[in-house]
């Protein structure tokens, strides 16, 4: 899905990543811990192709999406990648819908098709049916996160970008985030790549990388991937389709 080859990156003379290499594939949550400003964030706007590191590669499904042009790039972003954040980053003057619909609106290769059926669905997939119509201000955390999640996957995008997604949410809201970024995973083969400092999202996480000193280091336990990812059903018991709502923004299959 995702190969992170020999990517280091420094702003002055402050190195934030150096010789980074690791490999995202679908249907995993990967966990990457560290303190403030060692470069986590730095390191999902690489993958996004938003930054430029210094030196190494960026590999989806082979390419180097830093050899992309801008365009290329950005509808990589809208098509390929959702983004969650800590602080939600909801448009304060559109609805709930209004948030959840835009990344579709501004896809270049929509087709045709009932988009306001999709978004309904997507909303009783999330049950945040009964919020649709308010306003960011009016939701609890828990809503407004369910929302930005709506947002990141009306795409259906391949890979989802969560950084601190829990960090301002109350604690039974962010079990609630936790348990939908599972049924992501793992109904829906997506990758999850989430910046964190919540011991449960790396508990619960296939993987868990460690940033120190601008060095990726990849933890050992039961995050390493084997006993979580031995736990869960074989691919051959999956469905063969996702049960979250097919969202269909662009014409074609990818």
């Amino acid at each position: 899905m995702i190969d992170i080859q020999n990517v280091s990156m420094a702003f002055g003379k402050r190195s934030i990543l150096e010789d980074v290499n690791l490999t995202f594939k679908p249907g995993t949550i990967s966990a990457i811990t560290g303190k403030s400003g060692a470069g986590k964030t730095t390191l999902l706007g690489i993958i996004s192709g938003l930054l430029r590191p210094d030196t190494g590669k960026v590999l989806f499904k082979g390419q180097n999406i830093l050899r992309w042009g801008d365009l290329k790039r950005s509808r990589y972003r809208n098509r390929e990648i959702g983004f969650v954040f800590q602080f939600f980053n909801l448009l304060s003057d559109n609805t709930s819908y209004q948030n959840i619909i835009y990344p579709a609106l501004i896809s270049p290769m929509r087709g045709d098709f009932d988009l306001d059926k999709e978004v309904r669905d997507l909303a009783s997939y999330l049950n945040i049916e009964e919020v649709l119509h308010n306003y960011p201000s009016t939701l609890s955390g828990g809503e407004r996160q369910r929302v930005a999640v709506a947002r990141a996957i009306i795409n259906k995008p391949k890979i989802i970008l969560a950084d601190e997604p829990t960090g301002n949410l109350d604690d039974l809201s962010a079990k609630g985030i936790l348990s939908l970024f599972k049924r992501l995973r793992d109904e829906s083969d997506i990758c999850l790549i989430i910046v964190t400092h919540d011991p449960r999202i790396v508990e619960f996480a296939d993987f868990h990388y460690h940033l120190h000193n601008a060095h990726l280091v990849k933890m050992k336990g039961s995050t390493t991937g084997t006993k979580k990812t031995a736990s869960r059903k074989p691919d051959t018991e999956k469905k063969k389709t996702a049960k979250y709502p097919a969202v269909k923004v662009r014409a074609g299959a990818r």
